[in-house]
């Protein structure tokens, strides 16, 4: 990522991991659900019309096995990792993706208000959801950004802390208006 000249980062991060807690669950009964599906499959009673067939059963569940947990634990743990919220001096961005990388950059300076909704669940963690609305009904929302509230107190310093000419569009609020008028 590159900074623009007298730019630094204030904040990265990843969204919280309490995203991943039911892919994980999901993943524990898969496992469960293989391992006593394997462990009947190796049991001394099988009847002998069975017997020629296990090889292929346990190759069976085990294939089945690697599918499921690569689709409800390997994805989202993998859209998890690649994701980042950076929080710079003069910009907030969103990062997805390790093969295929989205960016999405919203400037501080174009932020009219900042707005925090948290579940029951997000608050005992303390995470949340930040709405950035950029005027004219446009509010993005980024999921799960962790410890929200302090995220948001970061942000709003971030742009109070930025120079009047880039709240302004490039209006110097600054000079002094009488020395343009005696040139």
């Amino acid at each position: 990522m590159k900074l623009a000249p007298g730019e630094h980062v204030i904040v990265r991060t990843r969204p919280h991991p309490r995203s991943l807690l039911m892919p994980f669950i999901g993943a524990l009964v898969v496992l469960a659900s293989s391992g006593f599906g394997l462990g009947l499959l190796s049991r001394a009673g099988l009847p002998p019309a069975m017997l020629e067939w296990v090889p292929l059963a346990v190759i069976l569940v085990c294939a089945l096995a690697l599918l499921i947990l690569l689709r409800i634990f390997v994805r989202p743990v993998m859209r998890w990792w690649g994701m980042r919220y950076i929080l710079t001096s003069r910009r907030f961005i969103r990062r997805q993706g390790l093969s295929t990388r989205r960016e999405q950059e919203v400037a501080l300076a174009s932020i009219y208000q900042l707005d925090t909704s948290q579940t029951l669940l997000q608050r005992s963690t303390g995470s949340g959801n930040l709405a950035v609305d950029l005027g004219r009904d446009r509010v993005v929302v980024y999921p799960d950004v962790p410890q929200v509230h302090t995220f948001k107190e970061f942000m709003v310093e971030a742009i109070g802390e930025l120079p009047l000419t880039v709240m302004f569009d490039g209006v110097d609020m600054e000079a002094d208006p009488l020395h343009h008028l005696e040139d």
